[in-house]
């Protein structure tokens, strides 16, 4: 057989084609090999840079101290430990859909002049120790009495009365917050969300305690800034002000991408810090060398234990770096009806599901002590016989 010039040219070429693929498609599998291998070591850095001191919980009376534990009591604490160390984004929560709710009739209704509590006997003077009492979304409903007059549903008077109670008659905390998502806001008008937010504010001024609000975006469902200033009687949407050796940070998540206030009828937002918003924030770290807390209605969280970030805020990794740059000792929210504590990068988030829409955390609330840099939670919510159990939460 003859082989000519032609033949052997395009032999070598073959060769030389078939050398080069197996040699590239060697490398690209070695490639996206290393890839995937720097890829999960990064991410197991990351998660090990964020894996801090080990969280405890044990279950306590009403005066915080430790009770004989049942087995079954033991499995709570360990399941609300596991609950603490990773966070999920209700699916609702990222798509914000909206469901028609019809107006129901109730039986037991808050009374139009609720009863005044007592002033708090006890004084909290030392400088170095914070007591906050902590309560958010609360997603109140109203309907209406046999007589026709609108009135909240006896469920949330209850849930919000007892945490009131607990806190003017037991804790004695220097102020309380509510974290946002007074009302749920869905469907509702701004003249029926008006009227919520006044009777739940009706609630609160039972006691002489000081009390801040957050605005949420189930508030903005169904009234805008102004009207939610306007019902609570306050002045403000965000807030700074000392405490002893103690600075606290009150900010709006709720804005749109290109930083427009929320309104009702027009969109809703996962969450978002405005340019404004961080500017307040980064003068006040900057002005001050107490141990500092910020409260927001959005979870400022990122990529927490890889999960999805959806439904979180979309500035919260820049948010989370200015934490950071200035020593914030914690941070509280809500939103995400999610239990949740962890110290990510030097500062403590807490996280705390609301009074109704988690089924496990039913009317939970928190008594929040704070001693220079240690910080000591008692979370109470229902059990399911109707009565009140309190975990305490602290860094072991």
């Amino acid at each position: 057989m003859k082989i000519t010039k032609l033949n052997l040219i395009i032999a070598f070429v073959s060769i030389l084609f078939l050398a080069l693929f197996t040699f590239g498609a060697h490398q690209y599998f070695n490639d996206n090999k290393k890839d995937s291998e720097d890829l999960k070591e990064h991410a197991e850095k990351d998660i090990k840079e964020n894996e801090k001191k080990y969280i405890k919980v044990d279950i306590v009376d009403e005066g915080g101290n430790l009770t004989e534990k049942s087995p079954e009591e033991e499995i709570e604490e360990e399941i609300i430990e596991d609950d603490m160390k990773k966070i999920e984004v209700n699916d609702d929560i990222g798509n914000e859909s909206i469901e028609m709710t019809k107006t129901e009739n109730v039986e037991e209704v808050l009374s139009v002049t609720p009863l005044v509590l007592s002033v708090p006997s006890k004084k909290r003077n030392n400088p170095d120790e914070l007591r906050i009492g902590f309560i958010t979304d609360l997603h109140v409903r109203s309907g209406f009495n046999n007589a026709g007059d609108r009135m909240l549903k006896s469920d949330f008077v209850n849930k919000i009365n007892y945490f009131v109670e607990k806190m003017n008659n037991i804790f004695v905390p220097n102020f309380i917050i509510i974290n946002g998502d007074i009302i749920e806001g869905t469907n509702v008008s701004s003249k029926q969300g008006i009227k919520e937010l006044s009777f739940v504010k009706d609630i609160f001024e039972r006691t002489t305690l000081k009390k801040y609000y957050v605005v949420g975006n189930h508030d903005l469902r169904s009234v805008t800034k102004k009207q939610f200033m306007q019902s609570l009687g306050i002045n403000y949407l965000s807030k700074a002000f000392e405490i002893g050796n103690y600075k606290i940070i009150i900010l709006d998540s709720n804005f749109s991408k290109n930083d427009k206030d929320i309104k009702p009828g027009e969109f809703y937002t996962r969450g978002h810090i405005s340019e404004k918003q961080i500017k307040f924030l980064e003068e006040e770290l900057k002005n001050t060398d107490k141990r500092t807390l910020v409260f927001l209605h959005h979870t400022p969280l990122w990529n927490v234990d890889i999960k999805s970030n959806s439904g979180l805020p979309d500035n919260a990794k820049r948010l989370q770096e200015i934490f950071s740059q200035n020593k914030v000792l914690a941070v509280f929210a809500g939103h995400v009806e999610d239990l949740f504590f962890q110290e990510i990068n030097g500062v403590k988030y807490f996280v705390s599901p609301g009074i109704i829409k988690n089924k496990k955390y039913q009317g939970t609330f928190s008594e929040i002590t704070i001693k220079k840099d240690k910080i000591i939670i008692n979370m109470s919510y229902l059990k399911k016989d109707g009565s009140y159990r309190t975990v305490q939460i602290k860094e072991d």
